[in-house]
């Protein structure tokens, strides 16, 4: 993951813990827990080396 990205979801991360409705808070930061995982899997592969092969 870019640095840029993480600290912004740190940030946002930080700012949801500010929710005072208990269940809110844990739907949101459930939801950004998703949205990290889905961007460290697409990140990872997009890093892996894509093979090109002439015919």
């Amino acid at each position: 993951m870019r640095f840029v990205t993480k600290t912004r979801i740190d940030y946002l991360q930080t700012l949801l813990r500010f929710i005072e409705d208990e269940d809110k808070q844990k739907e949101a930061l459930h939801i950004l827990d998703s949205i990290t995982r889905d961007i460290n899997e697409n990140y990872a592969e997009i890093e892996k080396p894509i093979r090109l092969y002439e015919k």
